[in-house]
């Protein structure tokens, strides 16, 4: 059990403008072959300035296994997160695979929700295959578990912006994969993101990376016409936002949250 927050910034705490003031209870959906640990900076802040944070493992990932007989489903995904935390929630956050599930929660349990931030989300109107994806999470893990010092060391040497805790933290979420089933999930699931955002039931804020983005045209220029600012952010990142640029991140999240 956490402790009561008692109004005093934390070791990590980051602090914005006073009119930043909104609190509440959010959810943090990770990407695929990482695990709830990808929140590790972020959630400690969001803790600190008094939000009740919930960073969960998606099935398949992390400490969540599936034990069903069928292949996994977006509604799988989405149906277990509320597993996790059946009472309603002000904002759940997803990044990549965990944006398009985050949507999918919103849609599942309306009324659940009230806000949505997706990050740097995968579309697939364009090149983006998710049997390419599974492929390269499979040549990944097999490369954790082979060598996960040298792993370290390239995640560090290709993610200049992340810390040692980052790699370390990426590194242990590929060797406990359920390798099996995250790639079959990947190679047999489709889903359309401009449906998944115009038919949220709820506010949706979009944030982007610049760099090694998942969010490729045609879905990008139609998501940033379906969301215009301030409901749609361009950072400067690689496609971690969270990892790359937290600072940026959690402001444009509290004051997404505030205008609620």
């Amino acid at each position: 059990m956490r402790a009561p927050h008692d109004g005093r910034p934390g070791r990590n705490a980051l602090w914005f403008d006073e009119a930043v003031t909104a609190t509440g209870s959010v959810v943090l959906l990770h990407g695929v072959q990482s695990s709830r640990s990808t929140w590790w900076r972020v959630e400690q802040d969001l803790s600190d300035l008094g939000w009740d944070v919930h960073a969960l493992d998606l099935l398949g990932h992390g400490s969540r296994t599936y034990a069903g007989t069928a292949d996994l489903t977006l509604d799988d995904l989405a149906r277990d997160v509320w597993e996790q935390v059946p009472q309603p929630v002000d904002l759940v956050v997803g990044h990549s695979l965990g944006a398009v599930v985050a949507l999918a929660v919103a849609r599942l349990k309306v009324n659940r929700c009230g806000r949505v931030v997706i990050e740097d989300p995968p579309g697939l109107a364009g090149s983006l295959d998710p049997r390419d994806e599974a492929a390269n999470v499979e040549r990944s893990v097999r490369a954790a578990r082979d060598d996960p010092a040298g792993t370290i060391e390239t995640l560090l040497a290709e993610n200049r912006l992340w810390s040692r805790v980052d790699a370390e933290k990426v590194v242990e979420s590929r060797r406990v994969l359920d390798l099996d089933t995250v790639g079959r999930f990947l190679r047999t699931n489709r889903w359309d993101l401009q449906a998944l955002v115009a038919e949220c039931p709820v506010p949706v804020r979009l944030l982007a990376a610049t760099d090694n983005t998942a969010l490729i045209d045609p879905d990008r220029t139609a998501l940033f016409e379906a969301l215009p600012p301030p409901d749609s952010v361009v950072i400067s990142s690689g496609h971690s936002i969270h990892r790359d640029r937290p600072a940026l991140w959690l402001q444009h999240v509290l004051r997404f949250a505030d205008a609620g």
